[in-house]
């Protein structure tokens, strides 16, 4: 079953990367393009006792400046910062689309927070976010607050509605009156891919032409830094920042937990053409699943990981032997690696060798319900670029990896993951994995648009 159903097709027209790599389109490729990635230690306030943590890595947004993209950020100021990645990355997006934000002014000539954009059908234009975690900032702010005064006193009138997951949705549906679809995805690692597949299925039923897309988030909060420490789940290569998020090697031992937002314009096909604006490819097909198995870990037979892959491919039309990259979820975890290659290995047998795949992960860590945005868009720039971004740090596949409680499955990392340089090659048909703590499974099928593209 293909996607094109009543001859509705979603396309990629906007690129807007928060990243700790890199601010918008050029910033973010040249980095991840050469698979240079940015890391450093966790900045502990004062009453934290840095040594109570196994973990002490991260990879922020650092050094970003509100005003060197908005003419008046009084009111940006008092968002927490997923939400201040939402409304960036949707504003460089629109301008790598074709569109001019500009701001509007009340009768005093004062900013009004709002933008017009020429040539939008307000109704038809949708928001479609994924977020896992609140505003984690805004929230932590206030229960402090509440905590010193023993009571609400002195709590801002902000943190309940800037602590809410559908906040940076509803934000940017304000901001730039899109008054069509609006609503927030939270199924953790998976939020933006989730996000991405429902836009584009927004845009296939005729509910949109255009649709705000792809995901947030700001957690290096330490409280909830610590949570992810507690689990085990963080790389503990305090010594060795830059070399700590290391997927499919054998040295791996867990995520860098990063920051950020990947946001895309999602167009009907025909609403882009009359544009007549550039095309970076096509949303083709979208999948997804359930594990149904454990709250964290993945199911280690990975049957609903390669169902949801099958699912995307069959929406999209294609078949296993038209896939030329794989941008993986690759955590550089001790169990997602070996089993998000098992489950390629299954889904394209023998081909399975043959496929690039890398890690954007290596280069700007985990950013958790941002990461399927800014997956999808180092996607969509592979194949505009003729250049696969390589997995960084993987200077020893895990080749000898053994399940010890099902060694008869083969769970080597073995596969091409395109190590530590970028190659030069063509390529169409790919797919972007997310694979989300619970077991919530999104993968998106993007193919390259012949003549359109940039």
């Amino acid at each position: 079953m293909g996607n094109n159903l009543g001859g509705r097709r979603a396309v990629v027209t906007g690129l807007g990367p928060v990243s700790s790599i890199g601010i918008g389109r050029e910033a973010f490729w040249g980095n991840a393009s050469e698979g240079n990635g940015y890391f450093r230690e966790l900045r502990f306030p004062e009453g934290v006792d840095p040594d109570q943590f196994r973990s002490r890595i991260c990879s922020p947004v650092d050094g970003l400046d509100l005003a060197d993209f908005f003419e008046d950020t009084r009111r940006l100021a008092r968002m927490g910062k997923t939400t201040q990645y939402t409304v960036l990355g949707t504003y460089l997006a629109l301008l790598d689309a074709g569109f001019d934000p500009v701001p509007e002014r009340d009768e005093r000539g004062r900013w009004e927070y709002r933008y017009t954009l020429a040539g939008v059908n307000s109704p038809r234009c949708g928001v479609i976010m994924g977020q896992a975690v609140a505003n984690s900032d805004v929230l932590l702010a206030g229960h402090r607050m509440f905590l010193k005064n023993n009571g609400p006193r002195r709590m801002s009138p902000l943190t309940l509605p800037q602590s809410n997951s559908n906040v940076g949705a509803s934000t940017v549906s304000e901001m730039f009156r899109f008054r069509g679809s609006c609503f927030t995805v939270a199924t953790a690692c998976s939020s933006a891919t989730h996000a991405i597949g429902l836009a584009a299925e927004s845009i296939r039923l005729g509910n949109d032409d255009l649709v705000i897309t792809g995901g947030a988030e700001a957690t290096l909060e330490p409280y909830f830094f610590a949570g992810f420490d507690v689990m085990k789940a963080l790389s503990t290569r305090n010594h060795d920042p830059a070399g700590a998020s290391r997927p499919f090697d054998r040295d791996r031992d867990g995520f860098v937990l990063g920051e950020g937002g990947g946001i895309l314009v999602l167009e009907e096909l025909e609403h882009a053409r009359r544009r007549n604006v550039p095309i970076y490819g096509e949303v083709a097909g979208w999948g997804f699943s359930a594990d149904a198995y454990h709250v964290v870990a993945p199911d280690p037979l990975g049957t609903s990981a390669v169902l949801a892959i099958r699912k995307a491919l069959e929406r999209a039309g294609a078949t296993p032997e038209e896939v030329e990259y794989i941008n993986a979820h690759g955590t550089a975890t001790r169990l997602n690696d070996p089993n998000e290659s098992f489950v390629i290995k299954q889904v394209f047998g023998e081909r399975a060798y043959r496929i690039p795949i890398s890690s954007s992960k290596s280069y700007f860590g985990h950013p958790l319900g941002a990461a399927g945005g800014l997956e999808a868009i180092v996607t969509l720039l592979i194949m505009n670029k003729g250049v696969i971004a390589p997995t960084s740090n993987l200077h020893n596949p895990d080749r000898e990896y053994i399940d010890t409680a099902l060694p008869h499955l083969d769970k080597r990392c073995d596969l091409d993951y395109v190590p530590l340089v970028p190659r030069s090659k063509t390529v169409g048909l790919s797919l972007s994995e997310s694979f989300g703590f619970g077991g919530q499974n999104a993968v998106i099928v993007l193919r390259g648009m012949k003549g359109h593209g940039f």
